[in-house]
Parts: structure tokens; C-alpha cells; sequence
């Protein structure tokens, strides 16, 4: 289905995600892939726009409601274990909107019935995470010894990013027959992320991401025609100088716990040897031989007549 050729207003910065299911056709296809689902009806799909939830400025919801779920679907670059949290608020605000237009009462005597909530945060970050993941609200929350908690809530975050997960990779097939601008857009992203890795400024890689995949038939119909648009947004989402200096501020967290693992397994490496070189020379002095030494300590004879060489240059009196 072409895109028609719409002004993009600009009230907040937009993303590209968004941007691209924010139709209703598409919107819908997603929601049958990701559920396995078959409605072929737009109308059975009813968008809920939840405008006072705006994040550093980005518009990044996509709300709905089809059959008896509440729908919110959420786009994240970078991997955020505190989407439960905001996808509680998300739902809260939501539901109120919900109970409004249908004029619930729920002060009253009788049950109401609102739909069952779906939170689904689609993931395509460069962190290496499973296809899917199960993040939870209560593991926000300080350890609760009575399990009494009286909230649970459940963000299903999918891995979409087109070239990294081999389970992902398999599903690509079946997104592309249900959902093709979900795997479209997997590839345009990471076509990008590529250009950028050959050293490319951000705005000449998504320049050359855009040309490739015009010609490729990537998300053809909607570069075509919001080339600036979609440019726009992939430089308002990403932040070049921010996007680095996170990935350096990761990388030393990295190498700081990388270093403790190793200055860790030195220091019992060290207590291994103080052991080992002490039961030696209590076995020596005993006038054990080598070889009774080394089966004793389950350890080659070698290692027995290095230690026992370090012992008599170190303590020439006590062999003498």
C-alpha cells in the first residue's frame, strides 16, 4: 500500500518506527505478526493517542485497541530495563482514556470490563540480547519477603534487529510475508549502522542507506516520498556524539568489571600456588619422592620439580 504524501508536522519529534506504523494497514500487520493473528479489517482497529507522554521530546507510543486487547507498542534503540515502569504508566493513562469514552462508571456496584492489556517494547539497540525477553515490573522493586505485591506488570521486548539473532533471522520469512515493513525497516537500520562503521559522518550514511534501499525496494515507497522527514528523525534519534560517548562510558564499565574478574582469579591463582608450594615441601621434607609428591597432589612431576627448584634458589638453607 503506497504512503500517501502527507505534510509532517512537526508538534514533537517523531520516530522513524512510528512514523512507519502509524498507518493503519501497517499498524495492523504487525499486530498479526506478532500474534499470530489474521484480521484483515482495518476497522476493526481503533488508534489511542496518548498525548501527555512525550520522552526527551520524541513522540514514541503507538497505542491501540483490536477485538478485547489494549495495545501499546513501544521502539527503543537503546535497551531500557525500565520499560515495565513506563509501560505501567502508558497502560494507566490509556485505560483512563478507555473508561472515559465509554462512559464506565467504576464507583459503581457491578463490574466494569476493560480489555487485556499488551505491552511490547521492539528492540533494535546494538546491545546482544535474546529474540525475546520477559522484562517485569516487580523486578524494579526491593525483594518482597511476604509476596504480597499487589502490582505485576509485563513489557515482551522482541529483538528486531535484521542481522543479529539467528532465531530472528529464521522468523524474517514469515515477517516478511505478514509484516514487511517490520523487516524493511530492520534492514534500513542496520544498512545505516554499517555505513556509519565504515567511518561514514551519520548524515552521508543514512543519505547512502536511503539511496540503497530506494533501490533495493526497502521501505521504498515511504524514502521516496519523506526522504527529508525520515532523515530528520534517524538525526533527531540518534545523537552521534551522545550514541559514542555512551558506548565508551559502556565499554570502560565493561573493562573495569573485566579487570576485577581477572585481579580476582589472580589472587586465587596466588592462594592456589601458596598451597601447593607449602604441601610440596611438607611432602619433601617427609622424603617423599618427586613422583609420590606430584600422584599425592594430582598434579604433573613437573610441577612438583619446578616448585622444588623455586624453593632451593629462593631458601638455599632448607635443602642443604
Amino acid at each position: 500500500m503506497a504512503h500517501k504524501k502527507t505534510k509532517y508536522a512537526k508538534k514533537h519529534k517523531d520516530r522513524l518506527f512510528r512514523f512507519i506504523f502509524n498507518q493503519k494497514s501497517e499498524l495492523l500487520s504487525l499486530y498479526n505478526a506478532v500474534n499470530d493473528s489474521d484480521y484483515t479489517d482495518e476497522n476493526d482497529l481503533t488508534i489511542y493517542t496518548i498525548e501527555n507522554f512525550i520522552y526527551m521530546g520524541m513522540k514514541n507510543d503507538l497505542s491501540f485497541l483490536i477485538d478485547c486487547h489494549l495495545n501499546i507498542y513501544e521502539h527503543q534503540s537503546t535497551y531500557n530495563p525500565n520499560m515495565p515502569l513506563r509501560g505501567f504508566l502508558y497502560m494507566a493513562s490509556a485505560l483512563k482514556k478507555y473508561i472515559a469514552a465509554k462512559n464506565l462508571d467504576i464507583y459503581a456496584s457491578s463490574s466494569v470490563t476493560i480489555p487485556v492489556p499488551q505491552f511490547y517494547v521492539f528492540y533494535n539497540g546494538t546491545r546482544n540480547v535474546p529474540d525475546e525477553q520477559l522484562l517485569k515490573l516487580t523486578d524494579s522493586m526491593p525483594e518482597d519477603k511476604r509476596g504480597k505485591s499487589c502490582a505485576q506488570f509485563t513489557a515482551t521486548m522482541i529483538n528486531i534487529n535484521a542481522e543479529h539473532s539467528p532465531k530472528l533471522m529464521e522468523r524474517c520469512p514469515k515477517l516478511m510475508e505478514r509484516c514487511p515493513k517490520l523487516y524493511e525497516y530492520a534492514v534500513f537500520i542496520s544498512r545505516i549502522r554499517e555505513n556509519t562503521a565504515n567511518d561514514m559522518l551519520l548524515s552521508d550514511a543514512i543519505e547512502k542507506a536511503v539511496t540503497d534501499c530506494i533501490h533495493d525496494n526497502i521501505l521504498a515507497d515511504i524514502l521516496r516520498s519523506h526522504k527529508s522527514e525520515v532523515t530528520e528523525m534517524i538525526l533527531d534519534e540518534y545523537d552521534e556524539k551522545f550514541h559514542i560517548a555512551c558506548e565508551k562510558k559502556l565499554s570502560y564499565e565493561q573493562g573495569l568489571e573485566k579487570g576485577r574478574a581477572e585481579a580476582q582469579q589472580a589472587i586465587f591463582s596466588a592462594k592456589q600456588h601458596t598451597l601447593l608450594f607449602k604441601n610440596v615441601v611438607i611432602l619433601h621434607t617427609q622424603h617423599f619422592s618427586d613422583e609420590t609428591i606430584a600422584q599425592k597432589l594430582h598434579v604433573s612431576i613437573n610441577t612438583v620439580q619446578d616448585i622444588l627448584k623455586e624453593l632451593t634458589s629462593n631458601i638455599p638453607e632448607i635443602s642443604s
